[in-house]
């Protein structure tokens, strides 16, 4: 099949988003397709005369099928409304840029502005079932496809023994609002142990403002300044090796299309403490590899009990080693996007 696959910038970007997409280009890939990267100028002059250029790129490849990024919905609107009917539109949403804003006329325009260009497309792909069923009760849609992520990207380490010292929570994610750092930080300083310690591994470069809050929380702080430390972003190796070491992933997320550091981190044997928001809950199991919150104090309440609790973290240990077998690989999503594309394409 031949596929034209529309993202912001490069594709080897850091984000959880285009690893996923950088991950299944490459298997589509080896599977036989041939796949051309169409990158966008991320902050054009002017969105509608980017859209209408995209529209002409595109007619050049004459590809089977355009997989759109949703982020790039401002560009995809005009570009699929220009396209000839022989190629098929693919919609691909990790979560809809509104879900991001709080209720009010903002959200309300940006989900028009977006429901406009769902209209356009002729199917369209989620990474989770709770993504797709919020799409199709949202947007009025039949059928979403879903591909969810692998979790089997990271090199597997052995888990480091415990020395008897501080805990290791990390985090890991950018250093956006989405991801609640500075609720976690607040509350890391409210359980204020001297048992365990927080490690940031994430991009502090995506907002500089919101980076520059969570340092100056950090330097504020007595407990924070001696608990926790900040790595920056790390490479797959690192990451890994990162993971090895940890006790505990903690993810405060608002909001997370699926959380691909979820499964990255069971698949290792790391527990999982999280916010109960968006895919999380669909993702790791509440009770068994994961605690689950709902709220600032249930965040404090789910730190303390698992530093305090050693039976509980050994039984959240045991429970994911137990479920990393069975967690979902890249190859199978690459194989229910290929065909969720042959679906949308059959005989063109």
């Amino acid at each position: 099949m031949r596929i034209a696959w529309v993202v912001y910038g490069a594709l080897d970007q850091i984000t959880g988003g285009y690893i996923y997409d950088r991950l299944v280009v490459e298997r589509l890939r080896r599977r036989g397709d041939v796949v051309e990267v169409v990158s966008l100028d991320p902050a054009p002059r002017s969105r509608a005369l980017a859209g209408l250029a995209l529209a002409g790129r595109l007619a050049r490849l004459d590809p089977e099928v355009v997989v759109g990024d949703e982020l790039c919905f401002p560009e995809l609107g005009p570009a699929f409304a220009a396209l000839p009917r022989r190629i098929a539109r693919v919609l691909l949403v990790h979560h809809l840029s509104a879900w991001e804003l709080p209720p009010g006329p903002r959200r309300a325009a940006l989900a028009l502005a977006e429901g406009a260009v769902i209209r356009l497309c002729d199917a369209h792909l989620a990474t989770s079932a709770t993504t797709a069923a919020r799409l199709r009760r949202e947007h009025g849609l039949g059928r979403v496809d879903v591909a969810p992520p692998g979790a089997d990207r990271l090199p597997l380490r052995p888990r480091a023994a415990r020395d008897g010292g501080p805990l290791r929570l990390t985090f890991v994610g950018s250093f956006i609002p989405r991801k609640g750092l500075l609720e976690l930080l607040a509350a890391f300083e409210r359980v204020g142990s001297a048992r365990a310690t927080l490690v940031l591994v994430g991009d502090a470069a995506r907002d500089p403002a919101y980076a520059e809050r969570v340092r100056r929380a950090i330097d504020g702080s007595a407990h924070l300044r001696a608990r926790v430390e900040a790595r920056g972003v790390l490479d797959d190796e690192a990451l890994a090796a990162a993971l090895a070491e940890t006790d505990a992933l903690v993810l405060p997320s608002r909001l997370e299309g699926y959380g691909m550091v979820l499964t990255e981190a069971v698949r290792a044997g790391v527990p999982v403490l999280a916010a109960r928001a968006g895919a999380i809950a669909e993702v790791v199991h509440d009770g068994a590899e994961a605690l689950l919150w709902d709220d600032g104090e249930g965040l404090v309440r789910a730190l303390s009990r698992f530093i305090e609790d050693g039976a509980l973290r050994a039984s959240m240990s045991r429970a994911a080693m137990l479920r990393a077998p069975a967690l979902p690989t890249w190859d199978g999503a690459a194989a229910a996007v290929g065909a969720a594309l042959a679906h949308a394409a059959p005989g063109r």
